[in-house]
């Protein structure tokens, strides 16, 4: 339970982060690789940033262009 906890807390404070991510991490817990999913860097049409989450390389949603 603790290792879901920490996933989940890692997961909130990548998607709180106001700055831009260039590209999907890669956290490395007991030897074993888990990527991690990032807000998109996409906008809304009314400006704001695009609330959905990607693994996409270039970090935009299918919605902007993902990979």
């Amino acid at each position: 339970m603790k290792k879901v906890l920490s996933s989940l807390a890692i997961i909130a404070i990548l998607a709180s982060c106001s700055k831009e991510v260039s590209s999907v991490e890669t956290i490395k817990v007991n030897n074993v690789k888990k990527t991690t999913s990032v807000q998109c860097i996409g906008t809304t049409q009314a400006g704001a940033r695009c609330k959905n989450m990607t693994l996409s390389s270039n970090s935009k949603c299918y919605l902007h262009g993902g990979n």
